[in-house]
């Protein structure tokens, strides 16, 4: 016990010696003041970027979630994104050369099921191009077993070699978790 306390007391101090002055604030400071004073006014004169019009890039029924968009700064009119797809398992690949203007899509795979009655689904979806113009696309997996909560997950990274059209590598390292079932009996 005497152990626990000690430690509680070193975090404690750790915590309180945390400085809060006017270049440095905490998060809590922030909200205070906000909350007290109100934002501050813009500090100078500020621009619009005029954009296009909106762009369907999945071109697909249904909602697509956890969107992410990134570019080529070795050739930015290049991008790619990603998205979760709600009414279908993969995951979604997008590509565009023209800046924005046209896009094209591709499904990402996913590793079969774990079981005969498992489903498993992609989310989480992050895109980087390296250097050199390669595009990698990561995405957890996760899988759940018949009605009995999840019984693994899995991390893919996927590389593309021409911009996002095609992913012909894709590794998945598999991380078997403890099954999280869930009960409200007590």
């Amino acid at each position: 016990m005497r152990k626990l306390t000690l430690v509680l007391c070193l975090f404690s101090a750790a915590a309180f010696a945390q400085t809060n002055n006017a270049k440095d604030p905490t998060w809590w400071d922030k909200y205070q003041y906000i909350l007290n004073n109100g934002p501050d006014a813009a500090a100078g004169a500020t621009t619009s970027v005029t954009v296009g019009a909106n762009v369907d890039v999945s071109n697909e029924c249904g909602p697509q979630s956890e969107t992410y968009i990134t570019l080529d700064t070795t050739s930015p009119k290049t991008l790619a994104a990603g998205s979760n797809e709600i009414f279908r398992l993969p995951m979604r690949g997008y590509f565009s050369k023209d800046g924005g203007k046209s896009w094209g899509g591709v499904d990402l795979p996913l590793p079969p099921p774990i079981g005969a009655n498992g489903v498993d689904f992609g989310s989480d979806p992050t895109l980087a191009f390296d250097s050199r113009g390669n595009l990698y696309y990561g995405y957890i997996v996760v899988f759940f077993g018949n009605g009995f909560g999840i019984n693994g997950t899995e991390m893919a990274v996927a590389k593309s070699t021409d911009g996002g059209k095609t992913y012909p590598n894709v590794t998945f390292s598999a991380s078997k978790v403890a099954r999280i079932t869930s009960t409200t009996s007590r």
